[in-house]
């Protein structure tokens, strides 16, 4: 048995000052990756079984896409309400909104999409600057 009580998915502290620590994966990193292999996996298994041929508007790598996006927006909620995995949430927001943009530009032609997807981008990178200390 461990005698440590943190588990090499936990948050670390940033023992040396660069940073870089930050960057490790935690838990919430394992769970959304873990979550995303297994909506791929779901989404061959229905291309390549044929259980889609008779919607019309499914398109697997935008169901895909779609489905990374909500899952890393999820991620994101997840951060902001957790005080422990809250150092990353600017970084998952922007994927779950860029993912979303791709899953959603498949289906129509969304180029208004992407001006939405520069603008949250940009407000969130701010916002992330100066809600950090220092």
């Amino acid at each position: 048995m461990r005698e440590s009580s943190q588990t090499e998915f936990s948050p670390q502290p940033d023992t040396n000052g660069d940073g870089f620590n930050r960057f490790l994966m935690d838990r919430v990193d394992a769970v959304w990756w873990g979550l995303a292999f297994i909506w791929g996996a779901l989404i061959l298994l229905t291309e390549n079984a044929g259980w889609a041929d008779a919607w019309h508007w499914w398109d697997g790598w935008g169901v895909f896409w779609t489905g990374a996006g909500v899952l890393a927006l999820l991620a994101a909620v997840i951060r902001l309400q957790v005080p422990a995995y809250r150092a990353k949430w600017g970084f998952s927001t922007v994927f779950g909104i860029i993912f979303l943009a791709i899953g959603l530009a498949t289906w129509q032609a969304a180029w208004w999409a992407w001006v939405v997807v520069l603008f949250v981008i940009g407000a969130v990178s701010l916002l992330s600057a100066f809600s950090r200390p220092g």
